[in-house]
């Protein structure tokens, strides 16, 4: 179930943030997850199973569509059918479609909607 990011959340954020990045500085991701807090046109969830959040997404929301810019799974639940399952619950959140803002969210984006 995908949960909209809060304030409280802000280190399991992080910690889920530092999967996706190839920084790990605390302070960089801090910048990151701040960025979503103040931008009313970015958006941040968090997925919860059971009582534990496994993953994280964020999207830019641009003009009719959003640009997914993370997406990470904790070690343990990585796999593509994982990340399909945060993409088709966050387009169906949304409702809108999702295209990648980089090249590896953008690859991951054109297989999930290839599948």
């Amino acid at each position: 179930m995908l949960v909209k990011y809060k304030k409280l959340n802000e280190r399991t954020a992080m910690g889920l943030i530092a999967f996706s990045c190839e920084v790990k500085d605390p302070k960089y991701l801090l910048e990151t997850v701040q960025t979503y807090e103040q931008d009313e046109n970015q958006q941040l969830y968090l997925y919860k199973q059971d009582e534990d959040f496994i993953g994280i997404i964020g999207f830019q929301l641009v003009d009719g569509h959003a640009e997914l810019k993370h997406i990470a799974l904790s070690p343990s639940f990585r796999g593509e059918r994982m990340s399909y399952i945060l993409l088709d619950a966050a387009e169906k959140m949304l409702r809108m479609e999702i295209t990648g803002a980089t090249d590896e969210t953008s690859r991951l984006v054109e297989k999930w909607k290839n599948q």
